[in-house]
Order: structure tokens, then C-alpha cells, then sequence
């Protein structure tokens, strides 16, 4: 597949096809309409698209924010089409959003995702040299789309810091993987189960499931069993100074306490 040319929606076609795309990815959800995206586009906010052969393939909404004063960039959707996805589209749109920031006199960039998705974790910590600081237990409340429903809307707030040597590394194709070694579990596995560990060590690990939508399909007792685990985990290091730095590939975020 060709490199995604990465460009600003500005045309309301442009935005109607992202609204279009945005709800393919999420079973029909209206995520967000064309006529939003159209008052964001044209007051200051981020939105690009991705394209292949002239087709729209990805796309991205970001608007503007503040986080303790700073100016910042919430990313609050990247949307990769279904049939697409693991080709390197949703990476582009990233580092893409990392130069329209930077551009833009801005050095934070902050999202959220969903802290049981072991691929987005590594994507978001080992790919972006990003950090997980805070965790948000229910956010949304109840969703009906294709992914969240039936589930707690729990997310971790990504914080991106743009000029961050680990971020800089990353951007130059680096691996940004921290230093575990050491590292005190606060969450481990033990026959599949989730068992929950007390330690106050200075590097931490909460395990979680490494396919947990494959868990969930199999037996949601015990994927219910693991969310709630994690969210205890999570918020109780998090709370306690820890932050997120990293994620393992075999399925554990690596903590540093701060």
C-alpha cells in the first residue's frame, strides 16, 4: 500500500466524509457530524484526513484546550477505515498531529483511550514515547456502539509532550521502552485470573489481558473480572504518584513513581 498523503478537511465534502468514516468505524454511532467539525475547522481546531489513491482512509479531530494554564491539543477521535487498520494510517495521523502543534506554538497534545486494549497501550506508550497520568473511571457513562457497549467507560489521559526526548526518539523510529528492571507487580496473572499485589517500589507493573475483546467474547465474567481488577490498579498507583511510561508487549504497563 502507498504512504497515506496526510492533509487538513477544510471542504465541508472533506468533513461529511469524515463523519461518514467516523461512523463505519463505530457501528453507525454519530460520533460527529459533519456540521460540528465544520465550527472546529473554522475556528482554530485540528482536522486531518488520510488518503490513499485519492480516497479518504483515516481521519482525525483535535481541538484546543488547556491543561493547568498551558495551551494544549485534546485529540478527542482517530478513525482508521476497518479494512486498513495495522498499515501504519493511525501512526501517520499522530506524528502528522505532532508537526500541526508544533506549528501551531503548541507543545502538549492529551487523549484518552481505553486502558484494556493492549495494542492501543503499546501504541499510545512504546510507540509515541507518550505517558498515562490519570485515570478516568466511567468517563463517557454509557455508549451503545460497537465497541463500548455493555462496557464501564474507563480511560487513561495520555500526556504527550511533544518536545520530550522520548518523543523525539520515537519520532526518529527509536524504540521508546523504559527501564522495568525490577519493576514490583501491583497487578499479576495467576491461571488466568487477576491478582492484585501491594508494593510502594519506585517501578511498578499492572498486567492486563493481552486480547481482552477476545476475552470478552469468551467469558465476560472474567473480562469484567480484569477491568475491574486493572481499574483499581491503575487508579490507586496513579493516584498515588505514579505515572505510566511504557507498555510491555507481552501485556503490562510499567509505572514510575514521580
Amino acid at each position: 500500500m502507498a504512504e497515506p498523503e496526510i492533509r487538513e478537511l477544510t471542504s465541508l465534502e472533506e468533513l461529511r466524509d469524515a463523519a461518514e468514516l467516523y461512523e463505519r468505524v463505530w457501528g453507525e454511532r454519530r460520533v460527529l457530524t459533519a456540521e460540528l467539525m465544520r465550527a472546529l475547522s473554522t475556528h482554530g481546531s485540528e482536522l486531518l484526513g488520510a488518503y490513499v489513491d485519492g480516497r479518504m482512509v483515516g481521519a482525525q479531530t483535535a481541538f484546543l484546550a488547556r491543561e493547568d494554564g498551558e495551551l494544549s491539543l485534546h485529540s478527542h477521535v482517530t478513525a482508521v477505515d476497518p479494512e486498513l487498520q495495522h498499515h501504519g494510517i493511525g501512526a501517520a495521523l499522530k506524528w502528522a498531529q505532532r508537526d500541526w502543534a508544533l506549528a501551531h506554538g503548541i507543545d502538549l497534545v492529551t487523549w484518552t483511550f481505553d486502558p484494556m486494549i493492549a495494542r492501543n497501550a503499546y501504541f499510545n506508550l512504546r510507540k509515541l514515547g507518550a505517558e498515562a497520568t490519570r485515570f478516568l473511571r466511567s468517563f463517557y457513562g454509557e455508549l451503545e456502539d460497537a465497541f463500548n457497549a455493555g462496557e464501564r467507560t474507563d480511560r487513561l489521559e495520555i500526556t504527550w509532550r511533544l518536545r520530550d526526548s522520548r518523543v523525539e526518539a520515537a519520532s526518529a523510529g527509536s524504540d521508546a521502552a523504559a527501564e522495568a528492571d525490577g519493576a514490583a507487580p501491583l497487578l499479576e496473572e495467576k491461571g488466568g485470573r487477576p491478582v492484585p499485589q501491594d508494593s510502594d517500589a519506585d517501578l511498578a507493573l499492572v498486567r492486563v489481558p493481552s486480547d481482552y475483546l477476545g476475552l470478552r467474547e469468551r467469558d465476560r465474567a472474567l473480562a469484567s473480572a480484569w477491568r475491574d481488577a486493572v481499574a483499581d490498579a491503575l487508579e490507586g498507583a496513579l493516584g498515588r504518584g505514579y505515572v505510566a511510561v511504557d507498555f510491555q508487549r507481552e501485556g503490562a504497563y510499567v509505572l514510575e513513581r514521580r
